[in-house]
């Protein structure tokens, strides 16, 4: 039998499961309609109806989480059981590119993604969302946001994962600012005002550098990976 606590009750009314047993395809065909239903992009000409939107799309994500966690052989409650009770801790950080190319928050991914997440995801959490790297929508490379950590597959198709528990920081560098970029490169950029060059950088503890992205990414996008990851960072404390 299923887990009968309050917390998987709550989460199966979230996800619209009704009374019974609910296996693992039931669970997850629930949350992409709910997910879909409640995207933030959907709302985004509507202020309030968006705010309202990302909360309920967070409660989505953590619901389906937790019970395909906490449940492997799938359980779910009448939803009018469901506790008012909050959650004990808060829901996982939720991730918006508002259009960006080539940028995807996860059901809301073309096939191409998808066929690429199955093949190289394995048991490194659930997919959050998927960048491409090829420049071509090839998604030959990437950047994968999980829930456990990111995944990365290079040009050479090697894929490299770290943990978030492993990551030390996040951080926007402007490269015109390095110490190693030669005093002309900075001239040049002062001369032409060009904007700063940024890199996003995914430090590990150890010191070493995960990846380094700069022309893959435009800076926008490179701000809203970097908040996301600050957010799970902050996510992690508290669970």
């Amino acid at each position: 039998m299923g887990c009968p606590c309050e917390q998987c009750i709550r989460h199966s009314g979230t996800l619209g499961l009704t009374a019974g047993r609910a296996s693992e395809t039931e669970i997850r065909k629930a949350y992409r309609k709910a997910a879909k239903a409640w995207h933030p992009d959907r709302f985004a000409r509507d202020a309030a109806r968006r705010q309202e939107a990302e909360e309920r799309f967070k409660q989505i994500q953590e619901a389906f989480r937790e019970l395909i966690e906490h449940n492997p052989h799938g359980w779910a409650a009448p939803v009018e059981t469901i506790a008012s009770t909050p959650a004990p801790r808060p829901a996982a950080p939720t991730i918006l590119f508002d259009g960006s190319y080539g940028c995807y928050s996860m059901p809301d991914v073309p096939p191409v993604a998808k066929r690429m997440i199955d093949r190289n995801l394995g048991s490194f959490g659930f997919a959050v969302a998927i960048i491409d790297l090829s420049g071509q929508r090839s998604f030959s490379e990437f950047l994968l946001l999980t829930t456990l950590g990111v995944m990365m597959r290079s040009e050479l198709h090697i894929v490299s994962l770290v943990s978030y528990a492993d990551v030390r920081e996040a951080r926007i560098v402007d490269q015109n600012l390095r110490p190693e970029a030669g005093w002309w490169q900075r001239l040049a950029a002062w001369v032409t005002n060009a904007r700063p060059r940024y890199a996003l950088e995914i430090v590990k503890k150890d010191g070493a550098v995960f990846c380094s992205l700069e022309k893959e990414l435009n800076d926008t996008v490179k701000t809203v990976i970097y908040r996301f990851l600050q957010q799970q960072k902050q996510y992690i404390r508290t669970s």
